[in-house]
């Protein structure tokens, strides 16, 4: 009985464990941005999996010139210079949250 007991708690304890996370897909660079506008993928469907993937761009002129001559729009370029601000904000939003709230230790220092 008592391992039979064991068993089934090391079951649970094993299927409890188990995670349905999906690796993240590895970040776009400007060459999968061009190869997915010639392909006819619409600006909308780039933009998401842009955000899915967590791609921060950092683009110099010689860059978004480049993009333009391949046919990427003003949009998307756009949206692309923004990913490093937009990054850049939810840097700051998180470390601004926990900045102070622990620094003298769970409970010293805050107002209950």
């Amino acid at each position: 009985m008592k391992t039979i007991c064991a068993l089934v708690t090391l079951l649970a304890l094993t299927v409890g464990c188990q995670t349905n996370k999906q690796p993240r897909q590895p970040p776009l660079g400007q060459a999968d941005v061009i190869s997915l506008v010639k392909a006819g993928e619409p600006d909308e469907a780039i933009m998401r999996r842009i955000d899915a993937t967590g791609t921060v761009f950092n683009l110099s002129a010689d860059d978004i010139v480049l993009l333009r001559k391949e046919g990427v729009s003003d949009r998307l370029v756009t949206y692309m210079m923004d990913t490093r601000t937009r990054a850049a904000v939810e840097l700051e939003r998180r470390r601004s949250y926990y900045e102070g709230r622990w620094s003298y230790g769970f409970g010293f220092g805050h107002v209950w």
